[in-house]
């Protein structure tokens, strides 16, 4: 676990502006989850208030949650997908395709056949350095 005072990554979530709040929500939690497990540090650290209760801290970073109109959804997934990620950064998909599976095995299988460029986005989660992701997600909105 990094120190309180080493310079984690930028974690951005990125929305499909227009969608109801119990989607986004939705969304957003599961991008979220996608991107601590896969780059961990930055959320998680074991807790444990004066009764004794155990608990993991949220995020030590903020998370900003950005909406975009579709079609700079889909721009943002076709810029994505035609550059390198770069190392120790983490990109997480929520394709509108996801919502109606319930199966994880499916959904993967499903991932892996599918070219993301080409498909309807729900939401895009990054994690990595900051100018990486402040240039990828550039002055997109706060989700409100």
């Amino acid at each position: 676990m990094p120190e309180a005072t080493s310079d984690p990554p930028k974690v951005a979530i990125v929305l499909r502006a227009g969608l109801e709040p119990g989607v986004a929500a939705n969304v957003s939690a599961c991008l979220a989850a996608g991107l601590a497990a896969a780059v961990p540090g930055w959320a998680g650290h074991p807790l444990r208030d004066a009764a004794g209760l155990a608990s993991v801290a949220s995020s030590h970073r903020p998370i900003s949650v950005l909406r975009a109109e579709d079609a700079t959804l889909r721009d943002l997934l076709r810029r994505l997908s035609a550059e390198p990620i770069p190392e120790g950064a983490c990109l997480s998909l929520f394709p509108a395709y996801a919502r109606e599976m319930h199966d994880c095995v499916a959904y993967w299988e499903r991932h892996a056949q599918t070219v993301h460029a080409d498909v309807e986005p729900l939401g895009v989660g990054l994690v990595g350095p900051k100018r990486w992701v402040a240039r990828a997600t550039g002055s997109l909105a706060l989700w409100r």
